[in-house]
């Protein structure tokens, strides 16, 4: 016996189960029992400060994950889903400090302690069984939370003569199978968030099935994309026009990715870059996850980092890959007056507020993590020339699979509190947007690109006031650079 193989037999002696016997998944859930789930439970009390809600969150992740990679259970499946239940209590209760929300601070908190007899009891019936790992998933394009263009392909399992593919709104497309893979033009799908079912048949006779979970088709027409090197005079009027009456300091950029007129105003002053620059991190760490990054122990702490701007999500990544990564990253989207100083503040970043000065184009340095909004339009383009493809794009090492991933996950942003974008009033209801919000006492930035029946709009918002920038404030001003860039298409 080797001394690998005898290490785990000890290891599943010590856990009651003998080895010919036990179940893989099983064995995993119960290592998982005995290691993660009490680590979660004695950082649980820490939650409150940010250095003991940043431990919880790292803890009940670590949790997520070893229960995801154990795979499916057999006899122990009450144990998987108590313990599942229990680590998005933990990941919930450490997320509501970060988002200053009491309520899902309150939610985790009760729902976490309520779960700690069901995962007692569900331990004691725990008794593995024989049995295999459950299949890999089915190779889908595209993935669940991924960007789309009109086409899904999936890989058919042998046997396969032709697939069925149905929306969640009812549209359904049967196609042959060829080479082993369906491939399906969706036709007239509305544009948005769509859950894909793919059946595949052997004449009437079901050989399998995988299902897409918000998948987000673009609208005819997003793949369009120009270098975008025309100032046009009319656009920068009509953004210097919306920015009056706008906080102390401004700055905007609007940009048509399908004409490439650009229109902007004040675009190489630093502003405080809050959040926005976790672009900068998100590709880094893409870029080192290789070809199926959806399946990655990092792929939750991305899509939060993105969707809601989790700071929890972002220090657990800068830990596991460094601030280079950062910094790379913002090097790949061609940014190149911005900065990433390392870890975010849990709760929200407060900075001094400065007294006030003589009015210049540029803020105060309030804060070592700046951008421009020049450099923002640089990353939001960049990011969607690597998702569609488009020729001359800069290159960004993202696969175009890699950067749909990304681009979906800020379609998906959550338009919640702080978090909510800067552009929508301004632009018709239903409008699909991309983007990444910043905030601080001081400041409101907003990076979108809104995918409009015209083609793609790039829009970016930078403000600072020393006497501080409101939600409803910021929006406001955002509304008016939306309309004035729509107009002057």
């Amino acid at each position: 016996m080797t001394p690998r193989a005898a290490i785990a037999v000890a290891a599943m002696a010590a856990l009651g189960v003998a080895p010919a016997a036990a179940h893989a998944g099983d064995i995993d859930l119960l290592r998982a029992h005995a290691g993660e789930y009490r680590a979660a439970e004695r950082a649980a009390p820490g939650v409150g400060s940010p250095q003991g809600t940043q431990a919880s969150y790292d803890r009940a992740r670590d949790l997520q994950e070893r229960l995801r990679a154990a795979g499916s259970a057999q006899r122990c499946d009450a144990l998987l889903r108590a313990l599942r239940a229990y680590a998005a209590a933990r990941v919930l209760q450490a997320e509501g400090v970060d988002r200053l929300s009491p309520g899902d601070e309150r939610t985790g908190r009760a729902r976490a302690t309520r779960l700690r007899g069901p995962v007692a009891r569900a331990r004691a019936a725990c008794n593995p069984a024989a049995g295999r790992r459950s299949a890999p998933p089915t190779p889908v394009n595209p993935v669940s939370g991924q960007a789309f263009l009109g086409t899904v392909v999936a890989r058919a399992p042998a046997g396969a003569r032709s697939a069925v593919i149905v929306s969640d709104r009812g549209a359904r497309v049967h196609v042959p199978v060829r080479r082993g893979r369906a491939r399906a033009p969706v036709g007239d799908w509305p544009a948005g968030r769509h859950d894909i079912r793919i059946r595949f048949l052997a004449g009437s006779r079901t050989l399998g099935a995988v299902r897409v979970r918000d998948a987000w088709l673009l609208p005819p027409g997003s793949a369009a994309m120009r270098p975008g090197a025309a100032v046009v005079p009319a656009l920068t009027g009509a953004l210097r026009r919306a920015l009056d009456g706008a906080p102390r300091f401004a700055a905007a950029w609007a940009q048509d990715l399908a004409t490439g007129r650009v229109g902007h105003t004040n675009a190489a002053a630093a502003f405080p870059a809050a959040s926005t620059v976790k672009l900068g991190l998100a590709v880094g760490v893409m870029a080192r996850l290789g070809g199926a990054p959806q399946r990655s122990r990092h792929a939750y702490d991305l899509r939060a980092m993105l969707t809601w701007s989790s700071n929890l999500a972002n220090n657990r990544l800068l830990r596991a890959f460094g601030a280079r990564a950062a910094t790379d990253g913002l090097r790949r989207l061609g940014a190149r007056s911005s900065t990433f100083t390392g870890e975010y503040i849990v709760g929200t970043e407060f900075q001094p507020r400065p007294t006030a000065g003589s009015v210049t184009l540029a803020p105060p340095r309030v804060s070592a993590r700046v951008t421009t909004v020049a450099d923002l339009a640089r990353m939001m383009a960049s990011l969607h020339g690597a998702a569609v493809g488009a020729p001359g794009r800069r290159p960004t090492g993202l696969t175009a699979n890699q950067a749909r991933l990304l681009l979906g996950w800020l379609l998906a942003s959550q338009q919640r509190m702080e978090n909510t974008g800067l552009f929508a009033g301004g632009m018709p209801r239903g409008t699909l947007f991309a983007q990444k919000n910043g905030w601080l006492n001081d400041a409101r930035l907003g990076a979108a690109i809104a995918y409009t029946p015209a083609g793609p709009l790039l829009l970016v918002l930078a403000t600072y006031d020393p006497a501080g920038v409101s939600p409803a404030r910021g929006r406001a001003v955002g509304a008016r650079v939306a309309r004035a860039a729509a107009r002057a298409r």
